[in-house]
C-alpha cells in the first residue's frame, strides 16, 4: 500500500497510531510519502531524532 500525505510543516502528530492506526499493520513492502518537510530530516533536535529512531528501527 503506498500512503501520501502533504506537507506537516514540522507536526508529525498525524502518524500517532491514533490517528494513522494503518501504520500497525504496514510491513516493507507499504510506503508513506510526505510531499515536502525536507527540512525535517535534518533536523536533530531531541523530539525529531527519536522519532527517526523509531521508524528506521521499525524498517528492520
Amino acid at each position: 500500500m503506498i500512503y501520501i500525505t502533504g506537507d506537516c510543516h514540522g507536526n508529525f502528530e498525524r502518524f500517532n497510531t491514533d490517528i494513522f492506526p494503518e501504520q500497525l499493520e504496514m510491513n516493507k513492502e507499504d510506503y508513506v510519502i510526505i510531499c515536502g518537510d525536507f527540512g525535517g530530516i535534518w533536523d536533530k533536535s531531541g523530539d525529531r531524532q527519536k522519532r527517526s529512531n523509531d521508524i528506521e528501527s521499525a524498517r528492520m
